[in-house]
């Protein structure tokens, strides 16, 4: 399904995978004055219970944002450490507290496209910025 509309308290969550088009949002998000969350991810997932699995520390700097995200003391960090970022994190509790009604992920792997689409709306970083910047309705 094409994006279609954005409600006015959208916040934008951003899976450090997508750099270059995140720019594109990063830079209207905050100049909206609009909630922008980062995540990093410092945990693997569960997997399958009988197979032996090799723990390991994360190097150091792992959980480091990318200078390119330019992240802003207004931004929230979450840390995921399970497949989800919703999952064992504040960030449910911190969008409710904002009174957020609609997200953007940015950089969701592409291996859900067929998925993704039947929960939401799906759209390219410009079309996203273009309803962002239209008058409302």
């Amino acid at each position: 399904m094409a994006l279609t509309t954005l409600d006015p308290r959208t916040a934008l969550i951003v899976v450090e995978a997508v750099i270059a088009k995140a720019h594109l949002l990063l830079d209207a998000f905050r100049g909206l004055g609009l909630p922008v969350v980062l995540v990093n991810v410092a945990g693997g997932a569960p997997g399958r219970t009988e197979q032996v699995r090799l723990v390991r520390a994360f190097p150091p700097g792992w959980t480091d944002f990318v200078a390119g995200l330019d992240r802003q003391p207004s931004d929230h960090v979450v840390t995921k450490r399970t497949w989800g970022a919703f999952t064992g994190t504040d960030l449910e509790s911190h969008l409710k507290r904002l009174g957020v009604t609609q997200v953007v992920i940015a950089g969701v792997a592409r291996s859900v496209g067929r998925i993704f689409p039947k929960l939401g709306e799906t759209g390219t970083a410009a079309e996203i910025v273009a309803l962002l910047r239209a008058p409302p309705s």
